[in-house]
């Protein structure tokens, strides 16, 4: 095992190899039945930890005869809150897979995570657990289930909008989506932005400049804001409104950049422009919606302008 950090501790990876394995619903009652339940306070709750039994919230749970799940969210707390009798605390125990086998058709659920976000442990205890022809994939931080076709291609669906449901025939290799969703990406609308830009040619042109005159003086938050209109406005064609001065200090402070040659800050006026479109359009959001392929990856880089 090597290290994981500076703890000489192992990595979410490697402890999900050793206590992983690829289960369908044949080996989830295969596990279930060969795992010893946890003795002691919490014997009537019937937990069979999935590997090293120290790591009991890792868990498969028998529903019926047709139905297992597993999960990594079997906190200690909620045992407790069962045993108490405290039904509310009792159902937050979510699930991560889901195996079901109704007459000869194997379905599969993979529940996202409920904070919409998935964690180095909890990614790779799916990539070990999940059966054969399923996979975890990120592309650009964003999770995928990697769903392998009989043709060789992959189809990827988004973990990030809700659980994934697939099925196939008993006996059958290929899963077949079920229930997956959608992504759509964000582009900027070009007319929108044609408006924008007219609209802040003249202070554009002001802060190009001005910038290399001034000294830059960091501004915390937006430097034009919602109400940049109100801002870039200069009522007399013939006069530099006072405010603007004030803006490009904030402004060349950040397109600055130490030269390490010279050791001194230079204004980079170059990315002045963009940097005020930049902040115009985070805050206008001039954006139209495009709808990905079902089955393809994608990614959004305006997504956190959202």
């Amino acid at each position: 095992m090597g290290s994981y950090g500076n703890w000489n501790a192992r990595s979410p990876e490697e402890v999900q190899r050793y206590n992983g394995k690829r289960t369908d619903f044949n080996t989830a009652v295969e596990r279930y039945e060969s795992i010893k339940p946890l003795q002691g306070k919490r014997k009537a709750l019937d937990i069979r930890p999935l590997g090293e039994r120290e790591r009991a919230w890792e868990r498969v749970v028998k529903v019926s005869d047709t139905e297992y799940y597993l999960t990594c969210f079997g906190w200690s707390y909620y045992d407790k809150e069962k045993l108490l009798g405290n039904p509310k605390e009792a159902v937050k125990e979510r699930r991560a897979i889901t195996l079901k086998q109704e007459g000869n058709v194997e379905t599969i659920t993979i529940h996202g995570n409920r904070y919409g976000f998935v964690s180095p442990s909890i990614y790779y205890f799916y990539a070990f657990n999940l059966p054969l022809g399923l996979n975890m994939t990120k592309n650009k931080a964003r999770t995928y289930i990697s769903v392998s076709n009989e043709d060789g291609t992959h189809g990827y669906y988004t973990m990030e909008k809700g659980d994934i449901t697939l099925y196939r025939p008993k006996g059958s290799v290929y899963w077949t989506p079920l229930q997956v969703h959608r992504e759509t990406v964000h582009k900027l609308d070009r007319t929108k932005t044609k408006e924008i830009r007219k609209q802040l040619s003249n202070f554009v042109n002001y802060a190009t400049m001005m910038a290399p005159l001034v000294e830059p003086k960091y501004k915390w938050g937006a430097i034009l804001g919602t109400n940049w209109k109100e801002v870039v406005a200069q009522p007399n064609p013939e006069e530099y409104p006072e405010l603007w001065i004030d803006c490009v200090v904030a402004i060349a402070s950040k397109v600055s950049r130490y030269n390490w040659q010279t050791r001194t800050s230079e204004v980079n006026q170059k990315a002045i422009p963009d940097a005020i479109y930049r902040e115009v359009y985070r805050a206008e959001k001039p954006f139209v919606t495009e709808v990905v392929e079902l089955g393809e990856m994608c990614y959004d880089r305006y997504r956190s302008w959202l």
